[in-house]
């Protein structure tokens, strides 16, 4: 499916006519780009279909999460079989996407939302094109069944249903708030318990009777009554959409079931010319008793959907579905290409079953732990502290600005270089008023502004005098290492070859110490403090961390990250004695939630 292209190393060719073949393997593909910050190039896009290439729901997607992302997008046209994809920084914002036809804008969320996740802040994304469209799922879909799932791996997302488009006309507008986490975490969705509740919506829209929802709702009541008991509640909502909520003329109807242990699988429906209604809700209904029938977690349309989420966790993700779709097949094979995670699936018994299509799998991976890296701006430093951010930096590539404020070319550069500062997230860019800090002027002899100085592990690399700004990128790609924080379990596929074990040291520990009064300050009076002692690799002495009850381990493991270059390229966990390892939602809580009052914490690395 994939190769390396020889004049350029990186860059990851995927063929876009590989099993599911359609825009299943674009969506998947380019979303995975944007979040691991790996450039690719697609081929033979939609290959085998009537209509191959590009379709403006496709484009539309595609230039959703360039504009997130600021990729460069080569060969983005309608019809084009063949797309270059280059992802900067994800940024959070406002963004409008508008498929200008009743395109899936459900098709967009599912791209969307995972990269928004990792943005620097919070996004809001307005999604214009189809809400209920064939080939796709609904827009209740999202309501009733994702976002309850989204909870159980650590993330949410508000939506506002502005207002419905059908096919043909679209028209159709959605409204979605993400705010970003630090990181997803790993769920178990295989203990299917038993039926809590059967639940819906049937409607129609525009000149359409209201009885056709009625005929829907009870042709899938009916179904279901034949099956289980009558005990189990059924509530179908039954709607005709206001015409100023709706464009055009439209019907259909989403199933759901809820288990006993906080399973949620729908099926939907759209009505069609010529096909009665009851046909449309028994559609719909057999879909959702099908997969109930393998005791399915989750059924046939988030398996795809959660591919990506499982392969960015931190831990141990496995789900129960039924057979895997091709899309889901699809996603697992770009997962594994673009994150180098491994998926399992694996056939179980099942009481239930009668034959192949009631089959039960459990789908499951280890997550490479992706984790959100936070910007650091520019920092302007006082005269006297350049030494200290220097050690503070470790071996991570360090850029220093020597300016002056009557400078002309240093204040027209600024801009360019906090642009630089944003897309080089693990690079330190530091500005020097050679005028306020004669010291560190004269110690690296600065005669002319701007002077751009690279630095790493405290010594110069190169220097560049004056606003060159062609000769300041190639010089900041020619030292930087691209590579993303590790946390919890997993690892990151931004370089190419595995960080060597480094050893901590006494400078480290004495460099931690401090950072750490720095970050978490001094307590004010209502606040209730604690010690914790961290023993880390190749030091006998432990840090102790003071710090505020409300603070969160996951704060400290930042703080790790930033302070301490091994850290940033080994992954590591917390171990309480004897050797207990705290679990990612547990860090996640406050000290006090989490009981780590006072706590001795081994930090271990763990071999990848």
């Amino acid at each position: 499916m994939a190769q390396q292209t020889a004049n350029q190393s990186n860059l990851i060719t995927i063929d876009g006519s590989y099993l599911e073949g359609g825009g299943q393997i674009l969506r998947n593909s380019t979303a995975l780009s944007v979040l691991l910050d790996i450039p690719i190039r697609v081929e033979k896009i939609r290959a085998g279909r009537a209509q191959g290439g590009l379709r403006p729901q496709h484009l539309t997607g595609i230039q959703l999460l360039a504009q997130l992302s600021e990729a460069k997008l080569h060969n983005g046209n309608i019809g084009a079989t063949e797309i270059y994809f280059t992802p900067k920084t994800i940024k959070g914002g406002n963004y409008l996407a508008d498929t200008k036809t009743a395109g899936s804008v459900c098709l967009m969320m599912q791209t969307a939302i995972p990269c928004l996740l990792f943005a620097n802040g919070s996004s809001q994304l307005r999604l214009l094109g189809g809400t209920n469209a064939d080939f796709a799922p609904e827009i209740d879909y999202y309501s009733m069944v994702f976002q309850p799932i989204a909870k159980r791996f650590n993330f949410g997302f508000d939506m506002n249903l502005v207002r419905r488009g059908y096919y043909p006309r679209g028209g159709g507008e959605v409204r979605i708030t993400v705010n970003p986490v630090d990181q997803l975490v790993a769920a178990d969705l295989t203990d299917f318990g038993q039926i809590k509740r059967f639940f819906g919506r049937a409607f129609v829209s525009g000149t359409l009777p209201k009885r056709i929802a009625h005929e829907m709702a009870e042709a899938a009541k009916n179904l279901i009554h034949k099956q289980y008991a009558k005990e189990i509640s059924v509530e179908i909502e039954v709607v005709k959409e206001p015409d100023n909520m709706a464009t055009g003329s439209a019907t259909g109807i989403i199933v759901g079931a809820e288990t006993t242990t906080g399973c949620i699988l729908g099926a939907s429906a759209l009505g069609k010319r010529e096909v009665p209604a009851h046909e449309v809700g028994t559609q719909a209904t057999q879909d959702l008793l099908e997969d109930l029938s393998s005791q399915a977690c989750v059924d046939r349309h988030l398996q795809d959907q959660l591919i990506i989420i499982m392969a960015l966790a931190t831990g141990h993700s496995k789900i129960r579905s039924g057979p895997l779709t091709d899309h889901t097949k699809t996603a697992i094979a770009v997962a594994e290409l673009l994150t180098k995670t491994k998926f399992t699936v694996t056939e179980v018994s099942n009481s239930a079953a009668t034959n192949t299509h009631n089959s039960a799998f459990i789908i499951e991976c280890d997550g490479i732990g992706h984790r959100r890296i936070v910007h650091m701006p520019v920092k302007e430093i006082n005269d006297g502290d350049l030494k200290k951010e220097l050690e503070k930096a470790g071996d991570k590539l360090v850029l220093i600005d020597f300016f002056a404020t009557w400078c002309g070319p240093c204040k027209k550069v600024a801009p360019t270089i906090e642009k630089l500062s944003e897309s080089h997230p693990n690079a330190v860019f530091l500005k020097v008023d050679v005028d306020q800090c004669e010291t560190e002027a004269r110690q690296y002899e600065i005669s002319a502004m701007p002077t751009f100085v690279f630095i790493r592990s405290s010594k110069e690399l190169e220097r560049i005098r004056g606003a060159d700004v062609d000769a300041i990128e190639k010089t900041l790609a020619k030292h930087y290492k691209a590579t993303a924080a590790f946390g919890g379990e997993g690892h990151s596929m931004l370089e190419t070859s595995t960080a060597s074990a480094a050893v901590t040291t006494e400078t480290d520990r004495e460099r931690l110490e401090k950072a750490a009064q720095e970050l978490f300050g001094k307590p004010s009076k209502e606040q209730t403090m604690t010690t914790l002692r961290l023993r880390l690799p190749d030091i006998s002495t432990p840090v102790n961390i003071r710090l505020s009850t409300d603070r969160t381990l996951n704060e400290v493991r930042h703080l790790l990250c930033n302070t301490i270059s091994s850290f940033e390229t080994n992954p590591f966990e917390f171990m309480e004695p004897p050797a207990m390892k705290i679990k990612p939602e547990d860090e996640a809580k406050t000290i006090s939630e989490a009981k780590l009052t006072n706590a001795v914490l081994t930090v271990k690395k763990i071999s990848v």
